[in-house]
């Protein structure tokens, strides 16, 4: 089953920037076999780029992401937060959206754990996952 999760970036974190992702994520799955890491254009707009990285015909997106409708979305994603950091969330404008393809074999779960890793290891994120809205990382 396809998913998505939105990695608010708090306020107090440094920048970050599309070509850092690919920078970082190009090291952290260096040793897999079969990967590869390029842009693409969003068919929506393009001047818009995003991360595709794939192993042979399985996928996932990274896409980088600042602007209203993120504010938009952390003030829903605030609602399931508590209440004393509901304020802080309903602000961020600034995520990123990781999109993981079908994996119904389950042949690609230590790749997606790879990249739960990866994420979780980034200071001053918060991890939601909007299919469940739940919390990766709060």
């Amino acid at each position: 089953m396809a998913f998505s999760l939105y990695c608010l970036i708090d306020k107090s974190s440094k920048d970050l920037s599309l070509e850092l992702l690919a920078e970082q994520l190009r090291e952290c799955f260096s040793k897999t076999d079969g990967f590869s890491l390029e842009y693409e254009e969003d068919p929506f707009d393009s001047s818009e780029k995003h991360l595709l990285l794939s192993w042979g015909e399985w996928w996932t997106r990274v896409f980088y992401e600042t602007g209203q409708h993120v504010v938009d979305d952390s003030r829903e994603i605030a609602n399931y937060v508590d209440s004393d950091r509901a304020d802080e969330v309903s602000t961020i404008n600034r995520r990123i959206v990781v999109r993981f393809a079908d994996d119904d074999s389950r042949s690609y779960t230590n790749h997606a754990i790879l990249m739960m890793d990866y994420l979780e290891d980034m200071p001053n994120i918060i991890i939601f996952n909007p299919q469940k809205n739940t919390f990766v990382k709060e």
